[in-house]
């Protein structure tokens, strides 16, 4: 596998690449708790349309991770190519890291709304009021998911790489000589052979 598409296939810009779409699920779901049926009209209200030019560059984004991994995966079957070590944080720790993560990022989207966007209420109120409580338990649902999907992912690679070598060792090995036969020859009959063993004895 090349150097340059082991960088791309870096944990930290999996996890970066995959951010926008979990912050973009945060914001949507948490107006659709909210409000229910009316989400989409109060986020009309409160200028949020310019997500909708956004869905299609998340989507793409996530779409060439999948490829990547695909790729990785790939390499891995053809020659066993190796991954990272051992993971550097539990999976608890990580699903928390990204749940910060993304409600950090969700709570300035939401002041950045309210200080640029006409009828999105800002400060406080703009953040957590009118449903906006969601935010945290979303947050820590989707990093609980893209922790998942990540620790899955390496999971993953690192078995199909591991068939491959236990492959490759089983079949260049080379087989064992077989052992000879120990052969048992029966033993001669001494008066069967062309001379006796012992003559008879002379008469007196």
């Amino acid at each position: 596998m090349s150097r340059p598409l082991d960088r791309l296939l870096s944990p930290s810009l999996r996890a970066a690449a995959l951010m926008p779409a979990a912050v973009l699920t945060v914001h949507q779901l948490r107006y659709l708790l909210a409000f229910g049926g009316e989400s989409g009209q109060e986020l009309e209200q409160e200028g949020h349309q310019y997500l909708g030019a956004l869905a299609a560059p998340i989507a793409m984004l996530v779409a060439i991770v999948v490829g990547l991994f695909f790729a990785r995966l790939a390499g891995a079957r053809r020659d066993g190519a190796a991954v990272e070590g051992a993971p550097r944080r539990s999976f608890l720790r990580l699903a928390l890291l990204i749940a910060a993560a993304l409600l950090a990022l969700y709570c300035c989207q939401e002041l950045l709304e309210g200080m640029l966007a006409s009828g999105h209420p800002g400060g406080f109120e703009g953040v957590f009021g009118a449903g906006g409580w969601w935010a945290p338990p979303l947050s820590l649902l989707c990093g609980t998911v893209v922790a998942a999907a990540l620790r899955g992912a390496r999971a993953a690679i690192r078995w199909v790489a591991s068939r491959r070598r236990r492959a490759v060792a089983s079949h260049g090995r080379p087989a064992p000589a077989p052992r000879p036969r120990r052969l048992v020859l029966p033993r001669p009959v001494p008066l069967a052979g062309a001379a006796a063993g012992r003559a008879p004895p002379l008469a007196v």
